[in-house]
């Protein structure tokens, strides 16, 4: 009876032996090579599918939280139409974010000797932002879903959205965090990811800080409508994806210590 062979396809110390020997040393497929990057880009898509629910619903700047509960009621019947049209994008980001996450457990471990946990801990934290991610889509649902309620409660219910969209940023951070550790772990003289990225990564979860006292105050610039809370937090998040997907990016199409790039491995074989 015929038997099927599986081929290895080496990494770390077998790729530099499967070289010697003349194995299979491509880490991806062409098709796979495209499905990497595909998660990658799930990040930045999140990202805009989050914040499209702004103009879509003529939030963009955000209302302010010292707003009458008379005034917050006639400015979503006005917006009515356009948050129900953003919402759903809200929503959809969720489901974008954790696809992201394992796209960068899939590069990190790719460098030597890494943590498995760290790599789950980077998945599950990633996971556990895109609840938070979701969960001001349903919040802002609930708000517009009766308009003819007291105007008190959809004060109520626009400051629990609000206060949603704001304040769930920790999850982010630890992530962040697993991240740039992910990245310093790597010590090779040629490491996947420019230590300077883990630097910079760290760095801006900075600009996330300020959410902390967005539920004390109802003006100013750490209110949820405030300079540091939103802006610069929105600021320092876009920053950060778009510097972690570029090197992400770049990091696909490199090959690991020992192998040639996937053209070249398709050259010998």
């Amino acid at each position: 009876m015929a038997t099927t062979k599986v081929v290895e396809w080496p990494t770390s110390e077998r790729s530099i032996r499967g070289v010697r020997e003349g194995k299979p040393t491509s880490r991806y497929g062409p098709s796979w090579k495209a499905f990497e990057r595909l998660t990658i880009l799930c990040g930045p898509i999140a990202l805009l599918f989050f914040f499209i629910f702004l103009p879509a619903s003529l939030q963009l700047p955000p209302p302010s939280p010292s707003k009458s509960p008379e005034w917050i009621v006639n400015h979503y019947k006005k917006n009515e139409n356009g948050m129900k049209v953003g919402i759903p994008f809200m929503l959809a980001s969720g489901a974008f974010w954790p696809v992201f996450s394992a796209g960068i457990s899939g590069q990190l471990a790719r460098i030597p000797g890494i943590s498995p946990t760290l790599l789950w801990a980077q998945l599950a934290t990633g996971a556990l932002a895109s609840v938070t991610m979701m969960v001001p889509g349903i919040f802002f649902g609930v708000t517009i879903f009766r308009l003819d309620r007291a105007p008190e409660l959809t004060q109520l219910l626009s400051d629990l959205s609000w206060l949603a969209v704001t304040m769930p940023f920790p999850p982010f951070v630890a992530q962040d965090f697993l991240v740039s550790y992910g990245i310093f772990s790597d010590k090779r003289s040629h490491p996947l990811i420019p230590h300077w990225v883990a630097w910079v990564n760290t760095a801006i979860t900075f600009t996330f800080y300020p959410a902390f006292g967005v539920h004390c105050v109802k003006s100013g610039p750490i209110a949820w409508n405030g300079a540091l809370t939103f802006w610069l937090g929105a600021v320092g998040l876009g920053v950060q994806i778009g510097l972690l997907v570029f090197y992400l990016l770049k990091a696909v199409t490199r090959a690991d210590d020992g192998l040639p790039s996937s053209s070249d491995s398709n050259d010998t074989t």
